[in-house]
């Protein structure tokens, strides 16, 4: 184990037994309901989502646990609210809106405005002494929203020092094979009468649709807690196939500091994610690997070795991307700065430190990536992560480094990195060609070529220009390939303009 292994890690994980191979346990989901009268005590609990039609959001949520014999029962959860233009005001955001008061536009941020996931809103939860059920009703907006239970909790909040939250037992996490994960999730709906951003792409696909969430325990010699080994969260797309002509393209998923593998496949609601964007045609279907708290030198050594000796993926740089957030993202930037041809694109996510030397910044290597992708929320006063990534972005420009921002109004929290994931993967990740144009006689042929391996052929529109006048309109693609007539007698320089499609970007012989 390298010096800079152990200097880097930040975080040591409990042990546990691996899960097969590919054996998927599955996730609980939120029951949606008609606002109507119902039975005292429902025959499940878990978060109960009920769409009321009515403001501030059309939907309230209401979290139930039975634990009869418990004090007090307080729950912890991600409704705290904050405007743009609240927060340039008040950037502790000291005056949160919560549920009962949301305005649209308003996007999930704690209080105060620190950058920890330990100042969400805490509230005490009421007992039905007939039943032995706690519960706690708030409206909420569309998306995804993490929360916890405080069992006879008497701390102050929002911190709650000194007591350990539990996820909810009726929507425990998918898995418990390793890293304890203690916290659960809920998906809201959209209604548009009162909401302005719908977050369906967050919630539940169809069943069809669906891929597979496993956990695996892979050797990592010098690593501790676990001895020896380490656990890795996999994705793997619905239809999965292990003798799939094309090898699948692999996302490397790195969770923030204090995190462990668990956390983008719960926290980060990842499998969802993916589900909608595979089953939408948006995204090419792609296995992602979520690893442990990896150093750089046990991505490169163990990780990467490990997938691809025992799942069908890539082992070209070009079928590989990396992206992490937080602390993870300066485990992803140790090797974009400074192993570069590892991956064939790289995400940073509101990186706190990291930032490239101007050498490392000029490395020509960069320039060769398939994708850059590199953000952080506007709001985001956690770790001085935005003033990094804006220096970042500036450094990366001024050297001509092409890359794809994405700074958009939010906290150092799942709201936003769900949303980054999304516009890396629908950006950036894996979309990438080239377009090889070649004459004969009066025909000009166009072929445009992923730069990752994938079994479905780009489709949409090539233009032709001749000298850089265009040729006519717009060509169709037809497995590929595209084909113009040339002027009779025509000179100059052909060249061929790819305007993209769903699934790949444009590109230009």
């Amino acid at each position: 184990m390298s010096v800079r292994r152990q200097r880097r890690r930040w975080l040591t994980a409990g042990t546990a037994a691996a899960a097969a191979l590919l054996v998927a346990a599955p996730a609980a989901q939120a029951r949606t309901a008609t606002a109507r009268p119902g039975p005292a005590v429902p025959a499940d609990l878990g978060p109960l989502v009920v769409h009321t039609g009515q403001g501030p959001t059309g939907y309230s949520v209401t979290f139930r646990v039975y634990d009869p014999t418990a004090t007090s029962e307080r729950i912890k959860g991600e409704w705290s609210f904050a405007s743009a233009a609240q927060i340039a005001a008040d950037p502790a955001n000291s005056s949160p809106r919560y549920g009962t008061d949301w305005q649209p536009g308003d996007f999930p941020l704690a209080t105060p405005n620190a950058g920890s996931a330990a100042n969400w809103p805490v509230a005490q939860m009421t007992k039905d002494d007939r039943t032995g059920v706690w519960s706690y009703t708030t409206p909420l907006p569309s998306g995804v929203f993490n929360y916890a239970f405080y069992r006879d909790c008497t701390a102050a909040a929002p911190a709650l020092t000194g007591c350990a939250p539990a996820a909810d037992p009726a929507a425990a996490p998918w898995s418990t094979a390793g890293s304890a994960e203690p916290s659960s999730q809920v998906y809201v709906p959209f209604d548009r009468r009162f909401q302005q951003a719908d977050y369906s792409w967050q919630g539940p696909a169809a069943r069809a649709d669906q891929g597979t969430l496993t956990h695996l325990t892979y050797p990592a010699p010098g690593h501790t807690g676990p001895d020896g080994e380490n656990y890795l969260s996999v994705y793997t797309p619905p239809g999965y196939d292990a003798r799939r002509r094309q090898a699948y393209p692999t996302l490397y998923l790195v969770h923030g500091g204090g995190g462990n593998e668990m956390d983008w496949s719960t926290q980060g609601d990842l499998k969802n994610i993916m589900d909608q964007l595979i089953a939408g045609g948006e995204i090419q279907p792609m296995v992602v690997v979520m690893p442990n708290n990896p150093t750089d030198d046990e991505m490169t050594d163990d990780v990467i070795p490990y997938v691809q000796q025992h799942l069908h993926v890539q082992t070209t740089a070009a079928g590989r991307a990396f992206a992490g957030l937080s602390g993870g993202a300066t485990v992803v930037e140790d090797l974009l700065y400074g192993r570069t041809p590892t991956f064939g694109s790289y995400s940073v996510w509101s990186a706190p430190r990291g930032l490239p030397t101007a050498q490392q910044a000029a490395d020509p290597q960069l320039k060769q990536l398939l994708g850059l992708h590199i953000g952080v929320a506007r709001q985001d006063l956690g770790g001085l992560a935005q003033g990094n990534t804006t220096a970042e972005q500036q450094l990366l420009a001024a050297n001509g480094v092409p890359f794809t921002s994405y700074n958009t109004d939010g906290g150092h929290n799942w709201a936003y990195w769900r949303q980054a994931l999304r516009d890396s993967l629908t950006r950036v990740d894996f979309r990438a060609t080239t377009v090889a144009v070649r004459t004969h006689g009066r025909s000009a042929t166009a072929t445009v070529t992923p730069a990752t391996a994938q079994p479905a052929a780009p489709t949409g529109t090539v233009r032709f220009l001749l000298d850089g006048k265009p040729l006519g309109a717009a060509v169709p693609l037809h497995g590929g390939t595209a084909t113009a007539v040339l002027p009779h007698g025509a000179t100059g320089t052909v060249t061929a303009v790819y305007g993209g499609d769903r699934r790949y970007n444009g590109s230009s012989s």
